[in-house]
């Protein structure tokens, strides 16, 4: 503790970054130069236990240049922390809704769909431990690099999921605008619900618009069902963002108008899986709409090619579960065993998407 209240000078409001529902966020730079974020959660509370527990259980086992990266957590006098590498540009939110901010160029948001794509995809996909099904997918929550490459964060609502199982929550957590049907109205929670929370995100990325702006006229207040039409229609000019004028690449706003439209398909069943998902918005998929339509049709299989080497490479960083990562870290941030940087900075610059 006194490391991390030195290296975020006292948790200082000039190393303030952000507050979110369960805490705050300050920034800090290590002994080492290492700059670092640290999520202070509130109060501890029953609630509060449980997100922390799910954050470090699912971030011990999550290596993927797509997904922040956890360097250790603290456990002292009640406090407790959690240590993440420092993501320098912030999040998609302030790029897409912030002030005094340029509009977000098109190239960027394709970037960024792509990048998120492919971190959804290994959390459903090709996680070692199995499927993790995010349940807070926005914008607030994909942080962006310096050159513009987006990191899913903020895993304080994830949950593992038995491949093909259908779990379901008596308490219905998330954030409005982005929460699925299914799981809206009865609970009913799979890898499905972030598949549409992410369509959500695209049609943000297309259109610059919040998924729930009651500062809109009637109609348009909601995101999703001001699209849909449009979507179906595909009427590129109606949803792109006018601050874009014409500086966008039609056949990827296409593919992303495509990917979205299947993406918050009310019926969870014939929502694609992630992995076809980033197909779509690569262009590798043809879009025939009449076959895509069709309830039964094959919309992804697990693969999990692309990071095996790497996880095999990093398997002693990720941990066993909880309590016997509470037990090496002694309640304590160990500075010690924290991840490799310059592994992880090797693997985003050389890492090439296997299809």
């Amino acid at each position: 503790m006194p490391e991390l209240e030195l290296a975020t000078g006292g948790f200082s409001q000039a190393n303030f970054l952000a507050e979110g529902g369960f805490g705050s966020v300050h920034r800090g730079v290590l002994p080492d130069g290492q700059a670092i974020a640290v999520k202070q959660h509130k109060l501890a509370s029953s609630q509060g236990d449980q997100e922390f527990c799910s954050e470090v259980e699912v971030l011990s086992c999550a290596q993927h240049r797509n997904v922040v990266m956890l360097i250790g957590f603290c456990i002292e006098d009640g406090r407790r922390l959690l240590v993440y590498e420092y993501i320098c540009n912030g999040s998609l939110d302030s790029h897409l809704y912030g002030r005094h901010r340029d509009p977000l160029a098109w190239s960027a948001r394709q970037k960024i769909a792509l990048g998120a794509a492919r971190g959804l995809r290994y959390l459903h996909e090709e996680c070692r431990v199995g499927c993790i099904v995010h349940r807070d997918m926005r914008p607030n929550n994909i942080l962006i690099t310096h050159d513009f490459e987006p990191l899913v964060g903020d895993f304080g609502l994830a949950r593992w999921q038995p491949d093909g199982e259908t779990g379901v929550e008596t308490r219905v957590i998330g954030t409005f605008g982005y929460l699925a049907p299914e799981y809206a109205q009865s609970g009913q929670i799979t890898e499905k619900a972030d598949v549409y929370s992410f369509g959500v995100v695209l049609v943000e990325l297309v259109t610059g618009r919040k998924a729930v702006d009651l500062n809109r006229p009637k109609g348009q207040q909601c995101l999703t069902e001001w699209a849909r039409p449009l979507l179906d229609a595909y009427a590129i000019r109606e949803l792109v963002d006018p601050q874009l004028g014409k500086n966008y690449a039609e056949d990827e706003v296409y593919c992303m108008l495509h990917a979205a439209s299947l993406c918050i398909r009310r019926d969870p069943q014939t929502r694609p899986r992630m992995s076809r998902v980033l197909r779509i918005l690569e262009g590798d998929v043809i879009m025939d709409s009449s076959r895509m339509s069709t309830p039964g049709y094959d919309v992804g299989s697990r693969s999990g090619r692309i990071w095996s080497d790497y996880q095999l490479q990093h398997e002693r960083h990720s941990g066993p579960m909880l309590h016997e990562a509470l037990e090496g870290f002694n309640s304590k941030l160990s500075l010690n065993t924290r991840p490799n940087f310059s592994e992880r900075d090797k693997a985003r610059t050389s890492y090439k998407d296997d299809h």
